[in-house]
């Protein structure tokens, strides 16, 4: 199948500290746990997430169990967004939207989503999920620059529908409200 970007829009402050976004958060761990925790060696633990659940310090050193485990709290507190022209894509399409955002006046390079790292800390991770994440203060200026470019411009239509839907994604940032429970950034990760 490839390797994609998996986009959400996310409040990167609620998965900072997401128990105090819950009224009993035990509970709703328990759930999360439920619903994630498969005994999937690539998937998030029961443990990764408690510890993320409720801000305590990672204990364990496998980084790529972190990022799925952060993943899971996207999917949890935000929402999947649509990335059927990002996956699958392979790496050099990045740079192949980038050159055609450049020329039409965009500067923005699409490997920022994925290579900028995680909203929060984790360990390393030496393969993958690859993670980016930005925020709305830094998605807006690039969405308005989309608004303003002449899209039509961009002749191949495979490229075009990409930088279609990356623009939706930015605008979604964008449009949000402008308080902190309603305000949304963008977090992606690539596998």
């Amino acid at each position: 199948m490839g390797y994609g970007i998996m986009p959400y829009l996310v409040n990167v402050n609620v998965l900072r500290s997401p128990h105090t976004y819950t009224d009993d958060a035990e509970d709703f761990l328990a759930w999360v746990q439920d619903r994630h925790c498969k005994d999937d060696e690539y998937g998030p633990t029961r443990e990764s997430l408690r510890e993320m659940f409720f801000g305590e310090p990672l204990t364990g050193s496998q980084g790529h169990v972190y990022g799925y485990t952060l993943e899971a709290l996207c999917k949890t507190f935000g929402g999947h967004l649509s990335n059927s022209c990002w996956y699958p894509a392979p790496s050099s399409w990045f740079d192949t939207v980038r050159d055609a955002l450049a020329e039409v006046g965009v500067r923005f390079d699409p490997n920022d989503l994925i290579y900028s790292g995680p909203p929060v800390k984790l360990p390393p991770i030496d393969d993958f999920p690859v993670i980016g994440c930005l925020r709305r203060d830094e998605a807006t200026p690039v969405a308005e620059a989309l608004d303003a470019a002449d899209l039509s411009a961009i002749s191949d239509p495979g490229v075009a529908e990409s930088v279609a839907e990356l623009h939706g994604w930015l605008k979604k940032c964008k449009d949000d409200k402008d308080d902190e429970m309603n305000s949304f950034d963008l977090v992606c990760f690539y596998y």
